[in-house]
C-alpha cells in the first residue's frame, strides 16, 4: 500500500495508539524531540489520526488565512472536542462558521466591551476583598473569579450555588477532550465529560427557556442569542444558543485562568518584574481598566504577552484537509490533517532569546522579538477563527492583575516545581500556591 505522507519525516508511533500517550503525557517533550529529530515539518498520529505539524510562523500563517478554503476546522477538532462543545464557533466552517460568527460578534464590539468594565470589576473587587494574607492556590482562585465575571458579562446572572458544579463540569469536559479511551464506561474520564456536558446543557438550555419567556430581551449575550433570528426571521434553534454559550463560557473563563495564573506565578518568580507592573497599577488609582486606556499599561502588557507566549490558551490548532494542497512547499493530501503549535513557536530557538526565560521586556521596543514574523506571535490564533474575544480577555487580565497588585504583593517558593500542562488548554498538574500579603 502507498504511503501518502512518506515524503514527510517521521514515524506512526506505538502500534493502535500512535503518539497519543506520549502527547498526552508530555506534549511540549514530545513536539521539541521530533523537531529536534525530524526539523519544523514532520508528521505523527494522535487519537487515531495521523497528521503533518508544522512548526513556522511561515506556515502558521499559510494555515490560519488558507487562501482556497480546504482546510477545515470542525474535522480538525472534531475528534477532540466534536462531542463535548459541538457546534461552537472553533467547530464551525467557512460560510456557516461567518454567519454565526457574524451573530455573535454584536457583544465584542468595542462599545459591548466598554459596557462589561463595571461588571468585570465589581466580580473581581467581590472576590478580592475578603482575600486573606497567606498561601492561595492561584489557579483555583482565577477559575472562580474569571467564570463568575463571564457569568456575569456573558448570561447577565451570578451562577451562585451553581457555580462549582458548573466549573466542575466544564473541568470533567476538557479533561475528557483526550483521553485515548472514548467510551462511557463508568469511572472513566470520558464518561465523567459527557455527564458534564449534560450538566453545561441543562444549566443553559433553562437559561435560555428563561430568556424567551421575556418580552424585552436584555442587554447580555444570551438574551441577544435567545432572541436572534436566522436570515428567514426564525428563531435561532434552542440548541444552536445553548451550544454557542457551551463554548463561548469555556473559552472566556478557562483560557483567562490559564493566563492570568501563569502571569501571576510569573511575577511573584520574578519580584523585579512585578515591581515594575505594580507601580504601573498603582498609578490608576483604583480607577478602573477600561478599553480606551488598558493599552497604556506598557509594562502590564508586556507582561501579559510573555505569559501568553510560554503558555499559550490554545497550544496547538488543527485542521483536515478537504482537499490537495501545499503548505511551505510540502505536498498535503485531501483527508490529512494539519496543525500548527503556538506551544512551540514561540519557545522556538530560531526565533526568541533565551526562550524558556521570562523576559517581558523582549516584547519592548528595541528588541520586538515577536515582529520577525506576522505569524510568530499566535496566542489568539488567526484569520477567520482568530479569538473573537481576545480583547475581552486582555482587559479582563489587566483589570484582574491590577485590581490585587494595587494592594497585595506576591511570592513563590521557586523550589515548588510547579509544571504547567499544556493541553488541552494549560493547567498546572498539581497545586500552584502563592503567598499573598
Amino acid at each position: 500500500m502507498v504511503d501518502p505522507l512518506a515524503h514527510v519525516p517521521g514515524d506512526r508511533g506505538w502500534p493502535l495508539v500512535g503518539h497519543t500517550l506520549m502527547f498526552v503525557r508530555d506534549a511540549r517533550g514530545l513536539t521539541e524531540r521530533n523537531r529536534q529529530r525530524y526539523g519544523d515539518v514532520y508528521r505523527m498520529r494522535v487519537l487515531g489520526r495521523e497528521g503533518i505539524t508544522f512548526l513556522t510562523p511561515q506556515a502558521t500563517r499559510e494555515v490560519f488565512l488558507d487562501p482556497g478554503k480546504v482546510l477545515s476546522s470542525e474535522q480538525g477538532w472534531s475528534n477532540t472536542i466534536g462531542d463535548l462543545f459541538r457546534n461552537g464557533l472553533m467547530l464551525r466552517d467557512f460560510d456557516d462558521h461567518h454567519r454565526h460568527r457574524r451573530v455573535m460578534q454584536q457583544a465584542f464590539s468595542r462599545a459591548a466591551l466598554a459596557g462589561y468594565v463595571d461588571a468585570i470589576h465589581d466580580v473581581t473587587d467581590r472576590h478580592l476583598r475578603d482575600l486573606p494574607d497567606g498561601d492561595v492556590d492561584v489557579y483555583l482562585l482565577m477559575k472562580r473569579l474569571t467564570l463568575d465575571i463571564a457569568a456575569e458579562v456573558f448570561v447577565g446572572v451570578s451562577l451562585g450555588a451553581e457555580s462549582e458544579r458548573v466549573n466542575r463540569a466544564f473541568a470533567d469536559a476538557v479533561a475528557a477532550s483526550i483521553t485515548p479511551l472514548r467510551v462511557p464506561l463508568p469511572g472513566t474520564p470520558w464518561r465523567r465529560g459527557l455527564r458534564g456536558r449534560a450538566e453545561l446543557v441543562r444549566v443553559f438550555g433553562d437559561l435560555v427557556a428563561a430568556r424567551r419567556r421575556e418580552a424585552e430581551p436584555r442587554t447580555d449575550l444570551l438574551s441577544r442569542l435567545a432572541h436572534a433570528t436566522t436570515d428567514d426571521g426564525e428563531l435561532l434553534p434552542v440548541d444552536d444558543v445553548v451550544d454557542h454559550m457551551v463554548f463561548l463560557m469555556l473559552a472566556a473563563h478557562d483560557t483567562t485562568t490559564s493566563t492570568l495564573a501563569v502571569l501571576l506565578w510569573q511575577l511573584a518568580l520574578h519580584p523585579a518584574e512585578q515591581d515594575r507592573v505594580a507601580d504601573e497599577v498603582r498609578a490608576l488609582d483604583g480607577a478602573p481598566v477600561t478599553p480606551a486606556d488598558h493599552g497604556d499599561l506598557v509594562h502590564t502588557t508586556r507582561a501579559m504577552q510573555e505569559a501568553l507566549r510560554l503558555s499559550p490558551p490554545v497550544p496547538f490548532s488543527p485542521r483536515r484537509a478537504t482537499a490537495d494542497l501545499e503548505i511551505t512547499g510540502v505536498h498535503v493530501p485531501a483527508g490529512t490533517g494539519v496543525s500548527v503549535s503556538s506551544l512551540m513557536l514561540h519557545r522556538h530557538p530560531d526565533w526568541w532569546t533565551r526562550p524558556d526565560a521570562f523576559d517581558p521586556d523582549r516584547f519592548a521596543p528595541g528588541r520586538e522579538e515577536h515582529k520577525q514574523h506576522s505569524h510568530l506571535f499566535v496566542p489568539f490564533g488567526g484569520g477567520a477563527h482568530l479569538c473573537i474575544g481576545n480583547h475581552v480577555a486582555e482587559v479582563m487580565v489587566k483589570a484582574i492583575v491590577a485590581r490585587l497588585l494595587a494592594t497585595r504583593r506576591v511570592t513563590a517558593d521557586p523550589r515548588a516545581g510547579v509544571v504547567i500542562s499544556p493541553i488541552p488548554i494549560p493547567k498546572p498538574k498539581g497545586p500552584m500556591l502563592l503567598t499573598v500579603r
